[in-house]
């Protein structure tokens, strides 16, 4: 097998692992929020809910080989700047640290997996709690959370702008086919619930800077625990959980269709 070759699998396997992991995550929240059993949770909170069933260490093992794999083909994408020479500097090298960054997350979650299989799952709610308590114990503490929320505030807006423009797709002159059209529109749907998700986590650490509580802030559980203080906030966490469930399909449709995104 040839480099080509063995980078398109890693590719692959990277995406596929990924959506796999939103699906299960819109899955279980929308089972949650329309009383159909299911569990409020993150991406540790599928973990749990993959070592509850039979054969569930193989599956986790499976996923954490996955995420390794989608960790790698980020950083390798940090390190070879395959689009260098068609963006501006100030971009291409934005570009690179989004990279490394997606790497350094998804790693990190494939290392929670990987910790489970031998019995040492943990909450990384807890850990970022912990962490902003410590921080709002120090004068330069709240500044710190508040670059942090502009930072999510901005990854929010920039979810908007994939869903609203597009840009995530190939421009396909001739008619799109149907599976063209299926990549879009999950596509679509999933930047939305992203730039949703962003956007409330920008508004809970903002919340932990003003009344000066880290326990407002719990992640992605707690953002979409958050739309349960609304009127209807049962219908809005299920439309958030089924919009993560469409951005999963779109991963998995992705890893299948490479042609048609920009998604390395």
């Amino acid at each position: 097998m040839d480099r080509e070759k063995r980078l398109q699998r890693l590719r692959q396997l990277g995406f596929g692992t990924k959506g796999m992991i939103y699906v299960l995550l819109g899955a279980l929240v929308t089972m949650a929020a329309f009383g159909l059993g299911g569990k409020v949770s993150d991406q540790k909170g599928v973990m749990l809910f993959l070592l509850d069933i039979p054969a569930g260490k193989i599956m986790v093992a499976i996923v954490a080989l996955g995420l390794v794999a989608y960790t790698l083909w980020r950083f390798y994408l940090a390190y070879a700047d395959p689009r260098g020479e068609d963006v501006a500097d100030v971009k291409r090298y934005g570009v690179r640290v989004q990279y490394v960054y997606s790497g350094l997350f998804y790693g990190s979650i494939a290392f929670s997996f990987a910790k489970a299989l031998f019995g040492k799952a943990s909450s990384g709610g807890e850990k970022e709690k912990v962490m902003l308590g410590k921080l709002l114990e120090t004068n330069i503490g709240p500044w710190l959370i508040g670059a942090i929320a502009i930072g999510v505030a901005g990854q929010a807006i920039f979810q908007g702008y994939l869903a609203f423009t597009g840009k995530y797709m190939i421009q396909i002159d001739d008619q799109p086919d149907k599976a063209y059209k299926l990549v879009k529109y999950t596509g679509r749907i999933g930047y939305y619930a992203r730039f949703a998700l962003f956007g409330i986590l920008s508004y809970l650490l903002l919340i932990v800077i003003l009344d000066h509580n880290a326990d407002a802030y719990d992640g992605t559980t707690g953002a979409f625990r958050h739309l349960l203080t609304y009127d209807y906030g049962r219908i809005l966490m299920g439309v958030l959980a089924l919009g993560f469930l469409s951005y999963g399909l779109f991963c998995i449709l992705v890893a299948r269709y490479s042609n048609m995104t920009k998604l390395l």
